[in-house]
């Protein structure tokens, strides 16, 4: 009996929270002895550094999504895992009908990381993959939610759906993360404590709503002495830059792009805000609190209030509501660290939880069989 393979697939590694969250997945389905390949539409993006070592990549050498699919049916038809799971809307489409294509006996465990409904109002793809969503789905062995309200919403395009989906908790936190956070950061403002720091983190995209952070922000400037880091990259970089000089904020906020280690600022960051109009479940504002750091988010579709258990972890405002996230933040900088959210966030999104509930869903055992050498 050989080791069983598991393998994952997604567009690319580029440097959202679903990619980090199926790289630590991967990171402990090794550890409980399973094989891994980690199968890329392109190998592309700054979490290539995070690929566990033991990881074996298969680059299907596809800048489109729809190229990948010919490419997935030959994979799979080779290689035959005893699972294979995805995340991403398009790369769920992408899989499943490869997997039908290529006849596949494995379970097909699709992951929705962002709320259906609001996704649809970001781009026309997004649009179009969401209309196929109620058709595609269900053809899939299981479906995971990251969240009640991502579970929420797909009932909504499907009620038939409810056999396959489970709610499971992302795998976010693991000894990894905690150790990188004790790091010391390599960055100018986080060397003293002279200057509270407000940060975030996430894609530079409209939906992550980062400009209405700077907005705040400049409201939060005009009262006290602080600083703001937005750590990320992505397409709103250019018109995040014209608004910090348009408010004359380039002196007190800094975008740093692609920060290696972000866990080390949210460590010593005075308050992390979230001001997203929409997610699915947000990796970071967890990973913010996992260090109990006091934490600000909006009460979007879907994650930060059942996160925030209602605003009893950290606060909660409005969407686009300005001046709402500008009190709160301000409110935040004076409270100490959040000790009961630190232990919270750790019992419920630890990687060991969570990468045991996705096993689960695939049929396979918390650790792999051991292997019997062959005669």
């Amino acid at each position: 009996m050989s080791t069983p393979l598991v393998s994952l697939f997604l567009p690319s590694v580029h440097g959202g929270g679903a990619e980090r969250a199926m790289l630590i997945f991967s990171a402990e389905l090794i550890r409980r002895g399973y094989n891994v390949d980690l199968v890329l539409a392109k190998l592309e993006g700054p979490n290539v550094v995070h690929i566990p070592k033991r990881v074996r990549v298969v680059d299907l050498k596809s800048p489109r999504m729809l190229k990948a699919i010919p490419r997935l049916v030959r994979y799979l038809g080779a290689t035959k895992p005893c699972a294979i799971f995805s995340t991403i809307t398009h790369a769920n489409i992408a899989l499943i009908c490869a997997s039908r294509w290529a006849r596949t006996t494995c379970p097909v465990i699709v992951r929705q990381s962002n709320a259906p409904r609001a996704e649809t109002k970001s781009s026309v793809g997004r649009y179009i993959t969401s209309r196929i969503i109620p058709f595609a789905y269900p053809l899939a062995s299981g479906v995971i939610a990251v969240s009640e309200g991502v579970r929420g919403e797909l009932l909504e395009l499907n009620g038939r759906l409810d056999r396959l989906l489970k709610t499971a908790p992302t795998p976010v936190l693991t000894e990894e993360v905690n150790r990188l956070g004790h790091e010391v950061p390599q960055h100018p403002w986080f060397q003293g404590d002279d200057v509270p720091i407000v940060m975030s983190a996430g894609r530079l995209e409209r939906h992550k709503g980062m400009l209405d952070l700077v907005r705040a922000f400049r409201r939060v400037r005009d009262r006290r002495l602080a600083r703001l880091v937005i750590a990320g990259q992505g397409s709103d970089r250019a018109r995040l830059e014209r608004e910090i000089a348009k408010l004359n904020l380039s002196e007190d906020v800094d975008l740093p792009g692609f920060f290696p280690n972000p866990f080390c600022l949210m460590n010593r960051a005075r308050v992390f805000a979230l001001a997203s109009h929409y997610e699915g479940l947000p990796n970071v504002l967890i990973q913010a609190m996992a260090f109990g750091t006091p934490v600000v988010a909006t009460n979007c579709p879907s994650g930060p209030a059942e996160i925030l258990e209602g605003g009893q972890l950290g606060a909660l405002v409005p969407v686009g509501d300005i001046a709402a996230l500008a009190d709160a933040i301000e409110r935040s900088l004076d409270l100490p660290k959040q000790d009961h959210a630190r232990e919270v966030v750790w019992q419920r999104y630890g990687a060991e939880l969570a990468t045991t509930r996705y096993l689960e869903l695939a049929g396979l055992p918390a650790t792999a069989p051991v292997a019997v050498p062959a005669e």
